[in-house]
């Protein structure tokens, strides 16, 4: 199947940039084809970053399918004392990340994976804008990894729109966390904290 949460190398390349203004700050980014929201930061994202970039985050945090970036490098703008990782299975979307990190003055690890356990770490906080097109066994399946990586008092917050399968999401997310707590609602978006 051929959506963005995928490695596709075939794709022509036809890169572009863009200003985005978030809370005072400009940033830089370099997207391209194959990319999710390649014109813009999309709006789950930008709703994701704006409910939790100014709470208390802990010291290490995952940006997990990070695409080009937009979500870890924000982020880490606003929180410079925290270890931040971004992964993708994408390596198109790596490649944009790691630029973008260089554009945006700003050091965050930045990893190719499929699997999060191989980076043999634990995080304090894990941000995840599901891929919707990869489909349920995709998206649950990324639930229960980002658990595993989890620190015993951790969160992990995602973003999902209820129309994309938002009250799904948090039935199967019960079933991992003991507090699942919708924490904002925008234009049909869920900002959703986990945790036990």
């Amino acid at each position: 199947m051929n959506h963005y949460y995928t490695d596709n190398k075939d794709l022509n390349s036809n890169r572009k940039e863009f200003d985005y203004y978030f809370a005072n700050k400009v940033f830089n980014f370099t997207t391209d084809n194959g990319v999710f929201s390649k014109d813009n930061v999309d709006y789950g994202s930008y709703i994701l970053i704006k409910t939790i970039y100014n709470l208390d985050l802990g010291k290490t945090l995952l940006d997990y399918g990070s695409g080009y970036g937009p979500i870890g490098i924000i982020i880490k703008a606003f929180n410079l004392d925290i270890d931040v990782d971004m992964v993708d299975v994408n390596s198109r979307a790596i490649e944009l990340a790691k630029l973008n990190c260089i554009n945006n003055k700003l050091d965050i690890n930045i990893h190719l994976c499929e699997d999060i356990g191989q980076l043999n770490k634990k995080f304090d906080t894990v941000v995840l804008n599901p891929p919707i097109r990869a489909g349920k066994k995709v998206i649950y399946d990324l639930y229960h990894k980002a658990k595993d990586v989890l620190n015993d008092n951790g969160h992990f917050y995602i973003v999902i729109k209820k129309s994309h399968g938002a009250n799904s999401s948090i039935a199967e997310l019960k079933t991992l966390f003991e507090h699942v707590v919708i924490i904002n609602k925008d234009k049909g978006y869920y900002v959703i904290d986990n945790y036990n």
